[in-house]
């Protein structure tokens, strides 16, 4: 199942980051379909439409080579121009007005950075659309002989457009709602986890304890600290100080059960966080982390980097001052590094 699901959510981002290709694509299959279908007719005008619209649809996609937002916006104003003469040449029954009011839509998804110009764009569409029903109902169609040969197709014609225009319109909807919920998703993880380390941040670890009702039992904060990660700075450089940071973090990440949170507190201070947990619990869990980081080989470019970290634990309960129980766990922390560096304190 979570096969698929990843399968799914890769199809879905493939076709969204090639949506205006594809819509072009779409765009020039149907005005192909029409054109076949109306020189089948004996409809001579709008078989040559259609073939023009063909050959624009074809001159971005493989001439110019060109799905951006400006062909994106050319492609509206010829549908536009394309609704507009089939309904003038064969009247409203067949339905191509519909085409206008599902691109009055789906602009809004096509021009992402348009902003306010897409509700000009919507708003121009569907005056459009109303005035011109309102040409059609009042004056008839200039062209009566045309609908008069299309006639027979009719009903088919009119059903084609209506699923065409709603696919489109559909299709539009649950990719722009997938968009949206990537890019909250994204939001959300950049709000709560450090950008480095891809650890949680402190923001998240003080919003999480203030929420935490279930916890029945004491809880857990251990704090842990880098021994001379100032030197490694000095010695190898940022980067590779960033190095350092993000492979100790990889390994607190590791000892990070489902229920626990591995947190960057800030620079080279993590801390592990074990709700319902007592201390000698989370102390077997930290000084395994302990002795990873001090068995480590950390590649940064040419250099072989070996680091330490030194840990303080400290326990809390349900309905205790959390801040509290964190300065108690630095506290020994401090003491660790008193006492020589590289070892866990509680």
């Amino acid at each position: 199942m979570e096969i698929i699901k990843v399968k799914l959510i890769n199809s879905i981002n493939w076709i969204t980051s090639r949506r205006n290709h594809l819509f072009l694509i779409a765009c020039l299959l149907i005005h192909a379909v029409y054109a076949v279908v109306f020189h089948m007719i004996g409809i001579g005008f709008l078989t040559a439409l259609n073939f023009c619209s063909c050959c624009f649809y074809f001159f971005y996609l493989f001439i110019l080579q060109d799905a951006s937002e400006k062909s994106m916006l050319s492609a509206y104003f010829e549908i536009l121009l394309f609704s507009v003469l089939n309904e003038l040449a064969l009247g409203s029954e067949y339905g191509f007005f519909l085409y206008i009011f599902g691109m009055s839509a789906t602009i809004f998804y096509m021009l992402p950075s348009y902003m306010n110009k897409r509700f000009f764009y919507q708003s121009f569409g569907i005056v459009l659309v109303i005035c011109l029903e309102a040409v059609v109902k009042l004056a008839g169609v200039p062209f009566p002989w045309i609908g008069e040969m299309a006639k027979p197709y009719q009903p088919a014609i009119f059903l084609a457009n209506i699923g065409i225009t709603a696919s489109i319109v559909l299709a539009s909807a649950f990719l722009y709602t997938q968009e949206i919920e990537t890019v909250w998703d994204s939001l959300n993880y950049k709000i709560n986890h450090d950008t480095l380390t891809g650890l949680y941040n402190r923001r998240y670890l003080e919003h999480k304890i203030r929420h935490m009702d279930h916890l029945q039992d004491e809880f857990v904060i251990t704090m842990m600290d880098i021994d001379f990660f100032k030197k490694v700075n000095d010695t190898y450089g940022h980067d590779a100080g960033d190095i350092v940071l993000a492979k100790v973090a990889a390994c607190l990440m590791e000892a990070a059960t489902e229920d626990n949170l591995a947190v960057r507190w800030g620079g080279e201070e993590f801390i592990l966080f074990f709700p319902n947990t007592k201390c000698e619990q989370a102390y077997t869990t930290v000084e395994n982390v302990r002795k990873q980081v001090e068995n480590m080989v950390i590649q940064a470019g040419e250099q072989k980097i070996h680091v330490t970290i030194t840990g303080g634990i400290a326990e809390g309960f349900p309905g205790g001052n959390y801040e509290t129980v964190i300065k108690r766990a630095d506290d020994n922390l401090y003491i660790g590094k008193q006492k020589g560096r590289n070892q866990v304190i509680m």
